[in-house]
């Protein structure tokens, strides 16, 4: 790819047709892979969440993001969800309250988080909770998740 501006200067712009014919090819790519879900994914951070988005999106997820937990409820009652991703530390909601509304509808939860001691992660997967991932997690291990839980369900 031929990129204009100078060495080392952010961000680097590609030129417009080379960027449009990759972009038509990865629109080609995708149409070909079938969608193996919707997922929401509830994570207050934006930089965290538009990452796992990307990385979800090109597994073939599905990605309704959200910040909070009035968007994750509103996001669960509009139906068609497989599974919740959710940051465990949110203002607004406490991990147990997720895990009950989510329970009533059979949705499997894998929380995320960096500020619950090992207790409290072994208490939640034991409230009925997939998994906890410790932040910073290596994306395999979710992605390895996902995997069971759609294997399991096809």
């Amino acid at each position: 790819m031929v990129w204009h501006g100078v060495a080392g200067s952010i961000p680097p712009t590609p030129v417009p047709n080379e960027a449009a014919s990759k972009t038509q090819g990865l629109r080609a790519i995708n149409s070909e892979n079938k969608s193996k879900g919707v997922l929401v994914l509830n994570e207050p951070d934006a930089s965290v969440r538009d990452a796992l988005t990307v990385l979800l999106r090109g597994e073939n997820w599905q990605v309704d993001s959200v910040e909070d937990c009035r968007g994750l409820m509103s996001a669960i009652e509009a139906g068609g969800i497989v599974a919740v991703i959710s940051e465990s530390s949110l203002p607004d909601c406490t991990p147990q309250e997720i895990l009950e509304h989510c329970s009533k509808l059979d949705l499997p939860v894998i929380f995320t988080g960096h500020d619950l001691p090992l207790q409290g992660a072994v208490d939640l997967i034991r409230q009925g909770a997939m998994d906890f991932l410790d932040k910073p997690f290596p994306q395999s291990r979710l992605l390895d998740l996902l995997d069971r839980l759609h294997n399991r369900q096809h």
